[in-house]
């Protein structure tokens, strides 16, 4: 008795698709726009690494959209307990206290 042949592609993002790469960092290049390395793929098969190219006007609005965005779910946890123990230091350098009991 013949049967349907089985798709391979099944649950996979069908035309077109732009990913960040999770291992490389966004960077400001020599012009000064903003760098964003990007998986390029087609039906869910890798075509191309490139990068999505942002002026810092752009990049900024994409930032404050995305924080937005995040905003509307829930908080995680490490926001909680950052929220009254944490002190930024520094571009990327924050400082947590030690508090009695963290409140989980």
């Amino acid at each position: 008795m013949p049967t349907e042949p089985k798709s391979h592609r099944q649950g996979v993002p069908q035309g077109w698709r732009m990913d960040p790469i999770p291992s490389r960092q966004a960077y400001r290049d020599d012009d000064g726009n903003i760098r964003v390395p990007m998986w390029l793929t087609k039906n869910g098969r890798h075509m191309a690494d490139t990068e999505m190219v942002l002026l810092p006007s752009e990049a900024t609005l994409l930032a404050e959209s995305l924080t937005n965005a995040m905003r509307d779910g829930p908080r995680p946890m490490l926001d909680e307990l950052f929220r009254e123990s944490a002190t930024a230091l520094a571009p990327g350098v924050v400082y947590v206290r030690k508090p009695e009991q963290y409140p989980f």
